[in-house]
């Protein structure tokens, strides 16, 4: 087996892992072998240039482009087949319900559905009990809400696997592992690859059992031969292979090791169908997923090209009483991620985070390489001629141009509060760079606009900041991921791919302009308090880790008690001051100091602007009419018409619930406009 497969084969075990460390000693990190080989000797191999010719027109960002009938307003499940969505999927449609023909879901002939087909869900007083899996393409299942607004509910616990031997050809048997047949109440997937496929308003739930922990969750389904089988240990309520064209909307998704579950595979192992692409993540409701004190499954894990993420509600990952003392302790709660991403070219807008590790986890993609960096594209060729063709190239040059730009992420909320688990209190919410190999981390900056950010928090002097921003993984190293072919220059800047004696160029330079840490904050609202909702006694608030993170604020809120010391002595109030483990894997002068610009652009007050529970902004406050003006480097495609707050709810809000407007002006801080 060639070097190139070998390696993603090896990389693939550590799919789901977190990136929680690197975080003011908010979690131990993974412990990666320290591997430093020689510099290479100066001009020791033949080298060839890397990624072919570069696009003509400058790459301005990921806005959608590439993405099929892409709307930025917000749309719900839609199940009428007259309706014009829904002309891809009215030729056969098949009714499941009580007083249906069908009337329950392994009757339906899931392993040859006919293209163009609508599966519609009707109501039903008790949940479903069977299992779906989608491996035709063209095919949308829809539920249909009752009269009191419910989503058809489908239960995992104990599922029914349809009796279907052409069914099995596709999903595997339960002997396997990683077989499809292991994995989710809805799986889509097919060896072959499928596309235009739809999932709108169900409701999933359980492929997990109490006490929810990382070594106690099993729960089963029911096979074909009539048995009991094991889910797999991280399985999710809804699992993605091999699919293009995706639609998930308006579903909610609970008690599931991962909520959502989406894989991705490059050109090495076939084509481009094993990778995900054109993937829509719309008004879904995520809440108690993951595991209790771990920090390897998240509430949703993607990885693909071209990602949209928005009006989803991302309520409190999962919490149980393990100890059963009635009370559930801070430390018995899940400390993985709302969303972690693996993806190139991503569009995350007017979502809600709630409480995760890190509430969004954007850093290196592992298992498609070769779609994407031209290095290994180029060692595919080499390889494998045949996979990496010049239509193959043209696809990858496009990818690589989405992966170099960076990310925008506007219109957000996001929550912090007493109910993290203490061991995360300190990880940031928005992780955008790398977790396992920083070589492969992410490039350009995240634009980070017209968000907004609630903490409530008590001032906890043994863990970390409530922390916006962070980079990295403590001692994450390249070497391993490499497997021996990663070399560092004698000038110390330049890292190499050399693979058998070739050199495939550069591959990454060890300066501030290349580091997989670079941030622009505008225009968001920061709002600092104590889990009373004071302004005493809160949480302290840093903007960045790692010292090395180039953070550049511009005009942004935060409440005036945002700097003060995380413990007496403290060196750097407001700033994060850890530093990269393995030096090599950041720049020179990185831990000289922090590298947070602009604070003098930031507007403060010792009054809270935002409604502590809505988040909607109180009027004629200091964020009212605040917010500069746009510059070109955020594009039209890319500035909000659209804002989000939360539905009140006595002195609280009303939980899976997004208020969702027009957004008219931009001179208001945060992700929702002063009235």
């Amino acid at each position: 087996m060639n070097w190139l497969k070998t390696t993603l084969c090896i990389t693939t075990l550590g799919l789901l892992a977190a990136c929680s460390g690197g975080s003011n000693h908010a979690v131990a990190p993974k412990v990666v072998a320290e591997k430093r080989p020689a510099p290479a000797p100066v001009n020791g191999f033949p080298r060839i240039r890397t990624g072919g010719p570069q696009p003509i027109a400058k790459y301005t960002g990921f806005t959608g482009q590439d993405f099929p009938n892409l709307r930025e307003a917000r749309t719900s499940a839609n199940c009428d087949p007259a309706h014009p969505d829904n002309a891809n999927f009215a030729a056969n449609v098949i009714d499941v319900g009580p007083s249906a023909p069908l009337t329950n879901l392994a009757q339906v002939a899931w392993e040859s559905l006919p293209p163009h087909t609508m599966v519609r869900i009707h109501p039903k007083s008790t949940p479903y009990n069977e299992r779906i899996f989608i491996v035709t393409s063209d095919v949308k299942v829809c539920g249909i809400r009752d009269g009191n607004g419910a989503r058809p509910k489908i239960s995992g616990l104990n599922a029914r696997v349809r009796n279907s031997s052409a069914l099995q050809n596709e999903i595997g048997t339960p002997g396997e592992e990683y077989s499809t047949v292991n994995r989710g109440i809805v799986a889509i997937a097919r060896d072959s690859g499928i596309r235009n496929i739809a999932v709108e308003g169900l409701n999933l739930t359980a492929t997990m059992t109490p006490p929810y922990a990382g070594d106690d969750h099993e729960a089963s389904y029911i096979g074909m031969d009539n048995q009991s089988h094991l889910y797999n240990s991280h399985t999710g309520c809804l699992y993605v292979s091999r699919a293009q064209d995706v639609t998930l909307r308006d579903n909610e998704f609970s008690f599931c090791p991962v909520g959502v579950y989406v894989i991705s595979r490059g050109l090495d192992y076939g084509g481009d169908h094993y990778l995900t692409r054109n993937f829509l993540l719309e008004g879904n409701y995520f809440h108690d997923n993951g595991l209790v004190d771990d920090y390897n499954v998240h509430q949703a894990y993607i990885q693909g090209v071209n990602f949209v993420v928005q009006y989803n509600y991302f309520g409190n990952p999962i919490r149980w009483d393990i100890d059963n003392n009635g009370t559930i302790d801070n430390d018995e709660a899940s400390n993985g991620n709302d969303l972690k991403m693996r993806t190139v070219g991503e569009l995350v807008r007017y979502n809600y985070f709630e409480n995760g590790a890190h509430s969004i986890d954007l850093i290196d993609i592992e298992d498609f390489r070769p779609s994407v960096f031209p290095w290994f594209f180029n060692l595919l060729a080499d390889q494998d001629p045949s996979a990496a063709t010049p239509a193959a190239r043209i696809t990858m040059q496009r990818d690589w141009a989405k992966y170099q730009f960076g990310s925008f992420m506007y219109g957000n909320i996001f929550r912090r509060d007493q109910k993290v688990h203490v061991q995360t209190m300190g990880a940031s919410m928005v992780h955008f760079g790398s977790d396992n190999s920083p070589i492969d981390g992410r490039r350009g900056k995240l634009w980070f606009y017209f968000n907004t950010v609630v903490t409530s928090l008590n001032k906890n002097s043994s863990q970390g900041a409530a922390t916006l921003f962070s980079c990295c993984l403590d001692n994450a190293s390249s070497w391993d991921f490499y497997d021996g072919n990663l070399v560092l220059d004698p000038n110390n800047v330049d890292f190499r791919m050399v693979v058998n004696g070739k050199d495939y160029g550069v591959i990454r330079r060890r300066t501030p302009e290349e580091f997989w840490g670079r941030y622009v904050a505008v225009n968001n609202a920061v709002q600092v308090m104590s889990a009373s909702n004071g302004l005493s006694n809160a949480q302290p608030f840093h903007w960045n880790t790692y010292k090395g993170e180039q953070i550049e604020l511009r005009r942004n809120f935060v409440t005036s008690n945002w700097n003060q010391p995380l413990w007496t002595g403290y060196p750097t109030p407001g700033y994060g001051d850890n530093e990269v483990a393995l030096e090599e894997f950041s720049y020179p002068g990185a831990h000289d100091h922090h590298h947070v610009t602009g604070v003098a652009n930031l507007t403060t007050s010792g009054t809270f602007p935002l409604n502590p529970g809505t988040t909607a902004p109180v009027n004629g406050n200091a964020i009212c009419t605040q917010a500069v003006a746009w510059t070109p480097e955020i594009p039209v495609a890319a500035r909000p018409n659209y804002q989000i707050r939360l539905q009140a709810n006595g002195s609280g809000w009303t939980p899976g619930v997004l208020l969702v407007s027009a957004r008219t002006a931009h001179t208001t801080l945060g992700a929702s406009q002063c009235n």
